[in-house]
């Protein structure tokens, strides 16, 4: 069983709405599945990414 999904609402520029749209059609997925799976690729690549930052940084030593 997944979890429950929560909502978000945003709002996009035209350019990038028409990208959305892009990609949504090649996935053949609709504009808000395809928004959810690429904002969430995006957040949990960021918080890795942070993650390792702030390993690397105590690993030598800095805290911050």
């Amino acid at each position: 069983m997944s979890e429950p999904l929560k909502s978000t609402h945003v709002r996009l520029s035209a350019e990038a709405h028409k990208v959305l749209s892009a990609i949504a059609d090649i996935e053949e997925k609709d504009n808000a599945e395809m928004a959810r799976l690429i904002l969430e690729e995006a957040l949990l690549g960021r918080v890795h990414m942070l993650i390792l930052t702030a390993r690397r940084y105590n690993s030598v030593g800095l805290r911050g």
